[in-house]
């Protein structure tokens, strides 16, 4: 029988113990969990925000050149846009350069994806893209899109569309000496970046010197007029330094190359040369001050031989154009 005194536990209290424990495990379990939520959150955060300002990890392809490779951060960024300058009168250099920067990205891509070219006036002293010396440096011509406009601003403006397109090797587009102010270069490196990291084509930019930001490198390229001389005063196209032809060499074209802004890099200065035939670049030592100059004007393209005047026997040197 039971005594009035005896307390009498509700039937439920049982499940309703077993809910409080449950719920305090929970919560003790949450509590352990947040730290790593907001670690995980936060590299989230970091991520999103490295991916708008557009620094997020990109594939790198490295230049085998030691200096070179560690200013940029390892190599140069693949699915992005570099611009490329010269000033007037090395259009040449630029050239060259920007085809040495090419056959090493051709090899990161489809044999046979093509590669957009959107070249500069032919009257505008640049020269034209000729297809046999395209040929001569490893590059084959029956790639080539070629995208002929007269206007500088018409090309930078179908810049974006282009780098969107999927399936391309490359984007080439010279904007030769256009006159435009920061603000629309930094507009224009943004919508170009933003295409390129969406397709995953590497954009170049060819041109004179501008006040631009934003690209992923920024460049300055000019001729080395000293690095195709050896010790005995031959240069690599078989014409000594007093214009009298000698036993043909390959030919290495060297420039002056600086590396005045890297994204994720640092700002580098170095002399190249190239290996056409290898498609291998080459550190140069610092030029010597006492190194004689040869008489060019033009890009250090390679000499060319011209047939002697008939009121004269001596051979003279022009550079190619």
């Amino acid at each position: 029988m039971a005594h009035a005194g005896d307390m009498v536990m509700p039937s439920h209290s049982g499940p309703a113990m077993a809910n409080i424990y449950e719920q305090d495990q929970l919560d003790d379990c949450k509590r352990n969990l947040q730290p790593q939520a907001r670690h995980r959150q936060f590299c989230q955060l970091r991520q999103d925000v490295a991916a708008l300002d557009g620094q997020l990890a990109a594939a790198r392809l490295p230049l085998a050149v030691d200096s070179l490779d560690s200013a940029l951060a390892g190599g140069l960024a693949l699915g992005r846009v570099h611009m490329l300058c010269g000033r007037p009168g090395h259009d040449g250099a630029l050239t060259g350069f920007a085809v040495a920067l090419l056959r090493r990205i051709l090899t990161r891509v489809d044999a046979a994806a093509p590669i957009v070219w959107c070249p500069a006036v032919a009257t505008g002293g640049s020269g034209m893209l000729h297809a046999a010396g395209l040929a001569a440096l490893g590059l084959d011509p029956g790639r080539l899109l070629i995208v002929d406009s007269p206007s500088p601003g018409a090309r930078l403006a179908a810049l974006e569309d282009i780098l969107r397109t999927e399936g391309l090797a490359a984007v080439i587009v010279e904007y030769d000496g256009v006159n435009q102010s920061s603000d629309y270069w930094m507009r224009l490196a943004r919508r170009a970046q933003l295409a390129a990291e969406a397709s995953g084509v590497t954009g170049l930019l060819l041109g004179w010197p501008v006040a631009a930001t934003g690209f992923d490198t920024l460049w300055r390229i000019a001729p080395d007029v000293s690095a195709g001389l050896t010790a005995s005063g031959v240069n690599d196209s078989g014409v000594n330094d007093s214009g009298l032809v000698m036993a043909a060499r390959p030919w290495h074209p060297g420039w002056q190359v600086d590396l005045v802004h890297a994204r994720g890099g640092r700002a580098h200065s170095l002399r190249l040369s190239w290996d056409a035939h290898a498609n291998r670049l080459s550190e140069l030592p610092p030029a010597a001050s006492n190194q004689p100059a040869l008489p060019l004007a033009g890009g250090g393209l390679p000499l060319r031989k011209v047939r002697p005047s008939r009121y004269g026997t001596q051979m003279k040197t022009a550079v190619a154009g």
